[in-house]
């Protein structure tokens, strides 16, 4: 597999009221092509820092990061970035939501919209594009916004806590929805969560960060084959990875 993403030796420091606050401290990180990676730490720890430098919206930084082989600090690469928030605009429609990245982008023509209208039932909001944020349920939000960043038309996605705010029935349905999703559409992603439960079921390798600076203090591979159902939770082996990944973070 070819390597997407390779962090290396990144540290990243902020000044605060004139001092320096040391936040990353020499991370090294490597997902490859198709890749669902997760990150786990403590909260403030600097997971949501890691990917605002990926996006470019945090450009002082040291260490080496390429994408596709190619330095970040010369790359057009374009992260599809949904941060914590769903951050979906309250005064627009969800169709109208979802399609700003091809307004942004200029292409939004007739050939999108029938792409656009197949993604919207397949992202189960078929019925809800002319719903405001405020009338659907966190689910659908969550749904739009991902959507929303799928159409960023790179295929690295960035998805920081995206089910954090939701009830654990919503949150499980959510999961196995997002597991569909990036095996129909051959995505790699790196993801941020506080649930090792959810890290282990989605993902195909876990680092582990520790407190302020952060630096990987575990790098574990999950090696569930691929399509995953439920059925994985009660297995001896997610036991065994759960113990790890918590013995790690203790």
């Amino acid at each position: 597999m070819n390597i997407k993403i390779k962090i290396e030796n990144l540290s990243k420091t902020f000044k605060v009221n004139k001092k320096p606050l040391e936040v990353l401290n020499n991370i090294n990180i490597e997902v490859y092509e198709n890749q669902f990676v997760s990150l786990i730490g403590p909260s403030g720890c600097g997971k949501s820092t890691i990917f605002r430098i990926l996006a470019g919206l945090e450009k002082d930084f040291s260490g080496n990061i390429t994408v596709n082989g190619e330095s970040i600090k010369a790359s057009s690469c374009q992260f599809g970035y949904m941060p914590q928030k769903d951050v979906l605009m309250p005064w627009r429609t969800v169709y109208k939501n979802i399609i700003l990245p091809l307004e942004i982008n200029g292409k939004k023509d007739r050939s999108k919209k029938t792409e656009v209208e197949n993604l919207i039932k397949e992202f189960g909001l078929e019925g809800f594009e002319n719903f405001y944020p405020g009338e659907i349920s966190g689910g659908m939000k969550q749904r739009a916004g991902i959507l929303r960043t799928f159409l960023m038309e790179s295929d690295i996605m960035l998805l920081d806590e995206p089910f954090g705010a939701l009830d654990a029935i919503t949150r499980i349905n959510m999961q196995e929805w997002l597991l569909k999703v990036l095996v129909e559409h051959k995505k790699t992603v790196l993801f941020i969560t506080h649930d090792i439960e959810e890290a282990i079921f989605l993902s195909d390798r876990v680092y582990v960060l520790s407190g302020r600076p952060a630096h990987v203090i575990k790098t574990l591979d999950i090696e569930f084959p691929r399509p995953r159902d439920r059925e994985v939770l009660s297995s001896p082996k997610f036991l065994e990875y759960k113990d790890a990944l918590l013995k790690a973070l203790l």
